[in-house]
């Protein structure tokens, strides 16, 4: 009546969320699994399954995310499946994503690049000029 049937898993899964607050400023970077809800200041690149910046949380550094939503003061690179963009979001910086919704009324100044496969291409073009330069600069 009691026992534990071990061919049986549970799984847990988390709907709490972690909350960076008004009062709080961190500078260092933050990976998390779960959400993370910033209102308070981060400097410093943030890695999480679901990030929500709220109209009065401001970030300095890169995101990568399944689920971004900004509707503060961010600058940095976005990497994420689907990002939204709320009314009240100031935002500079690159854009990676699959699926982008925007309200209107924001402060943009922004690259948007759709589709993630672009984001790893970014980067292995900027790597190959990176040797490029090295070796001219060697003169090899």
């Amino acid at each position: 009546m009691f026992s534990r049937n071990p061919d049986k898993t549970v799984k847990k899964t988390s709907t709490s969320s972690s909350v960076i607050g008004t009062e709080m400023q961190i500078n260092g970077n933050i990976k998390c699994s779960g959400k993370l809800v910033l209102k308070g200041i981060v400097k410093g690149n943030i890695e999480c399954e679901h990030v929500h910046i709220s109209a009065e949380g401001n970030q300095k550094g890169n995101i990568k995310a399944f689920e971004c939503i900004i509707g503060g003061n961010f600058e940095g690179d976005v990497t994420a499946e689907s990002l939204s963009i709320e009314s009240a979001a100031n935002i500079k910086g690159n854009m990676y994503y699959n699926s982008l919704s925007a309200r209107p009324g924001a402060n943009l100044e922004i690259q948007l690049f759709r589709g993630l496969d672009k984001r790893i291409e970014d980067k292995s073009s900027e790597k190959e000029k990176k040797k490029k330069q090295t070796k001219k600069s060697k003169g090899i």
